[in-house]
């Protein structure tokens, strides 16, 4: 069963000394575990947008236009469009759960962020998310093995990266839970979903 526990980092300040240390270990994480590789493999010219939920700091955003400039790109999150960010990347600051997207066609991205929410929270963005045409999500997997390849990166870590390691497994999911949520069948969505040995639980959707 999941657990949820607030990570450390979504609340302390973006310019506190551990956040950034913890973002810097997050980006060696990501990069170790191929993400951001992974989600840019899935991505093509020709869809009309591509939009991310938990955009962040905007690097996985700023990869994209710099590989598809002339897509329409729109980002989604509860801080600030980040400095240097490119101006045709459209930024959507706030609660995206409480408020309608912008774009609802082309291709959606969830890269880290599902596994913040709830199981009602989730089922509530299925209904938002239903007209996109691809859906490409990477989360935690949930078990014993990401749990214990955490437990060794322990010593190259930030205490705060630590914790927030842990959480986030605990948060993540197993096989079958993000299409249930999501409602991917219902929805009129194709899906598959696979697994890495580095602790990544990823889930392709789209339309049939």
């Amino acid at each position: 069963m999941r657990k949820l526990t607030p990570e450390l980092l979504d609340n302390l300040p973006h310019d506190d000394p551990g956040a950034r240390r913890s973002r810097k270990d997050l980006l060696r994480i990501n990069g170790f575990m191929g993400n951001e590789a992974w989600i840019m493999s899935h991505l093509n010219s020709e869809t009309s947008s591509i939009s991310e939920l938990g955009a962040g700091e905007g690097i996985l955003l700023s990869r994209i236009h710099k590989k598809y400039p002339g897509l329409t790109i729109h980002g989604y999150d509860l801080g600030p469009k980040p400095l240097g960010l490119s101006e045709s990347i459209q930024w959507h600051q706030g609660d995206f759960l409480e408020s309608p997207l912008a774009q609802t066609g082309g291709i959606l991205i969830a890269n880290l962020i599902l596994h913040h929410f709830t199981d009602t929270q989730l089922i509530a963005l299925a209904e938002k998310i239903k007209e996109f045409d691809q859906i490409i999500i990477n989360e935690p997997l949930r078990g014993r093995i990401p749990a214990f390849l955490a437990k060794l990166a322990t010593p190259f870590i930030h205490p705060i990266t630590r914790h927030d390691m842990r959480v986030s497994i605990e948060a993540g999911f197993i096989q079958n839970e993000i299409p249930s949520l999501l409602a991917f069948e219902s929805h009129g969505f194709h899906f598959q979903e696979t697994y890495t040995w580095r602790g990544s639980q990823r889930v392709l959707a789209w339309r049939a």
